[in-house]
């Protein structure tokens, strides 16, 4: 009985992580809200000068992306909250109910982070191959992308195997029943 008290009780460990990645998307958030501060002061010191544009683009792909990385470090931090110690009252879209959806989650919401580093290679002033930029960008978003419709096709067919099941006892529950004995 203590032991699985015990194995019951390691589960708080996770509370490490979870303050953890918290804390990192506090500091992204505040962090990114600074810089867009910064550069709306910018914008608006300079407002006459009209070949920032790329600058301000750049500027504003980069302040995306630390909202981004926080995003994905805050519902991450949820969803091992949810998973591990208990529910919390959110909306349903934020709601995690098993490791998988966590998971897909985090690859749907790394796509995005890429996408938007890789804009913000695209807008930069500087002379690079964008080819090559593009294929390692898109390469992991690629494989990413197979993995979240291998993933939802998987559980799809685990849902519509587990219905089929579901149904088939009913089925054969309602045959083995003769009508005599059918209750209202």
């Amino acid at each position: 009985m203590k032991i699985v008290k015990f194995i019951a009780g390691i589960r708080f460990f996770v509370l490490i992580p979870i303050i953890g990645l918290a804390f990192a998307a506090c500091a992204l958030f505040i962090e990114g809200g600074i810089d867009l501060i910064h550069l709306l002061v910018e914008m608006a010191a300079g407002a006459a000068k009209t070949d920032t544009n790329s600058a301000v683009i750049v500027g504003i792909v980069e302040i995306v992306h630390f909202f981004l990385v926080g995003t994905v470090l805050f519902l991450t931090s949820l969803g091992l909250y949810q998973l591990f110690i208990q529910a919390l009252p959110l909306p349903e879209w934020l709601k995690t109910n098993n490791i998988e959806e966590l998971e897909l989650n985090l690859v749907g919401i790394t796509i995005v982070v890429l996408a938007v580093n890789f804009l913000s290679v695209i807008f930069e002033e500087q002379e690079i191959n964008l080819v090559v930029y593009g294929v390692g960008y898109a390469l992991p978003i690629v494989a990413l992308a197979y993995f979240m419709k291998i993933r939802s096709e998987m559980r799809s067919s685990e849902s519509g195997h587990l219905i089929a099941i579901d149904e088939a006892f009913s089925q054969a529950g309602e045959a083995t029943q003769s009508p005599d004995n059918k209750r209202d």
